[in-house]
Parts: C-alpha cells; structure tokens; sequence
C-alpha cells in the first residue's frame, strides 16, 4: 500500500528561497507546508483543466473524434459489421475503435455489444441503448458517410 505522503527534494537558486519564505511567512505558513500547498494546488488545477479540456476535444460540435462515433453507430446500426470493417472504413485501428466504443458510452450513454451467435464464426456488433442520441437522427445524417468498402 503507498504512503498518503511524499518526499520531494527541491533544488533552487537562493533567490526563489528567499522569496518563497517571505511568500509562506505572509500568508502564515512554513515553507514546507507553503511549497505543498502550491503544488497541490497546481497539480488540482493542472487536472482539472486537462479533463475538461479532454471532455470538449471528445464531445465538442467540430470534433473529428464525435463525428467518427456518429459514423460507427450509423454502420453498426445500418450492417452487421465487425472491428476490421469498421477500422478499414473509417481507417483507424482496432486500439482507436475500442477507445471509441468506450467514449461513447461514457459520454453518450450508447451501450453496443459484439454478438457472436454460434461461438465459432466471426460476430458483428449491435447497438443495444442508444443513450441520450436519437436513433433516427443518427441514421439519416451519418448512414450515408459511413459506407462499407
């Protein structure tokens, strides 16, 4: 189990100690406590503005990535295809596809499921909710841009 608590060295030129002293004494701190405080706060803010800018990238109205998903609900909806179909039409690989599948479920709620009736043959994937999405919609715009080869 890892400790709650770390360890860091730091190594600074004498003038960033002297005002990050003064900075930790006018705000009621020791430096330790003070340079702790600050990253922690960075690493907060670093995150945070990573994931919300992750978030738009991902479902933003412009987004390459979005209109790749509408793309392969649209042929998973229309045909019975399977990862190799959708990553030679879209050209993109499987790693990129299963990343794909899983965006869209976290952020759209679209659940899909690969069917594979009798074990043995190759399956094909379903669309089993489609979330907040319309069904509909998503047929009509993307069905014709997401053509098998």
């Amino acid at each position: 189990m890892k400790s709650s608590t770390a360890v860091i060295h730091f190594e600074t030129h004498r003038d960033n100690k002297t005002r990050w002293v003064k900075q930790a004494q006018l705000e009621g701190s020791n430096l330790v406590d003070w340079i702790t405080g600050a990253l922690n706060q960075r690493c907060y803010d670093y995150n945070t503005r990573a994931m919300r800018n992750r978030k738009e990238r991902l479902a933003g109205p412009a987004s390459g990535r979005a209109r790749q998903w509408l793309k392969i609900m649209a042929m998973i909806d229309r045909d019975r295809v399977n990862s190799t179909e959708i990553c030679k039409v879209l050209a993109i690989s499987r790693n990129s596809l299963t990343r794909y599948l899983a965006d869209m479920e976290d952020i759209y709620g679209v659940v899909t499921e690969y069917v594979r009736p009798d074990g043995q043959k190759p399956g094909w994937y379903e669309i089993t909710d489609w979330g907040v999405l319309d069904e509909l919609r998503v047929r009509e715009k993307y069905a014709d841009q997401a053509t098998r080869p």
